[in-house]
C-alpha cells in the first residue's frame, strides 16, 4: 500500500490545528496556574499569620516555595511558547511542520522537569511541616497521592509526546 504525498493544504491544516491546540493549552495553564499561586500565597499568608510552631511556619514556607514553582513553570511555557512563535508564520513546508511538531514533543517529554519538578519542594515543605505536627497519617496519605498525582501528569505528557512522534514519523513518510 502506498501513502499520498502530502500536501501544502494538508500542512496548513496540521500546522493551524497545532497552533490553536497549543495556544487553548497556554491559555488554560496561565488561567490554572495563576489561579494556583493566588490560593498558593493567601495559603502561604494565612498560615505565616496564624504561625506560632516551627511546623506551621514550614507549612507556610512550602505555600510561598509552591507559589514560586508555580510561576517558574508559567514562565518556562511562556518562554518555549514565544520561541516557537518567533519562528512563526505560516508553515511553508513539511520541514516547518516537523520542527514545530518536534519542538513540542519535547516540550511535553520534558514535563517532569519542568513542571512537574519546581512544585516538588514545596509539597514536601508542606507535608514535612504537617508531619511535624502530628499529621503524620495525613502527611503520609496526601503525600502519596500528590506524589501519584504528579507522576500521572508527566506520564500524560510523555504520551502526548509519544502522539506527536507519531505524527512526525507519519509526516517523514509521507513527504516527497
Amino acid at each position: 500500500m502506498t501513502t499520498a504525498p502530502i500536501t501544502r493544504e494538508e500542512i496548513g491544516a496540521r500546522d493551524r490545528q497545532l497552533t490553536r491546540t497549543t495556544r487553548r493549552r497556554n491559555a488554560f495553564e496561565y488561567l490554572a496556574g495563576g489561579a494556583a499561586m493566588l490560593f498558593f500565597l493567601v495559603m502561604a499568608v494565612w498560615t505565616f499569620a496564624k504561625g506560632g510552631s516551627a511546623a506551621q511556619m514550614l507549612i507556610a514556607a512550602g505555600f510561598a516555595v509552591l507559589a514560586l514553582g508555580v510561576a517558574v513553570a508559567g514562565w518556562h511555557l511562556f518562554r518555549q511558547s514565544r520561541r516557537a512563535a518567533a519562528g512563526g508564520g505560516m508553515a511553508a513546508d513539511a520541514g516547518y511542520l516537523e520542527g514545530r511538531l518536534a519542538r513540542e514533543r519535547d516540550l511535553l517529554r520534558s514535563a517532569w522537569l519542568w513542571y512537574v519538578g519546581p512544585m516538588v519542594p514545596g509539597f514536601a515543605l508542606i507535608y514535612g511541616g504537617v508531619f511535624l505536627s502530628g499529621g503524620v497519617a495525613f502527611a503520609t496519605i496526601a503525600g502519596g497521592l500528590t506524589l501519584a498525582f504528579l507522576i500521572l501528569v508527566a506520564v500524560i505528557n510523555r504520551r502526548a509526546a509519544a502522539c506527536i512522534d507519531r505524527e512526525i514519523a507519519d509526516l517523514r513518510h509521507r513527504r516527497t
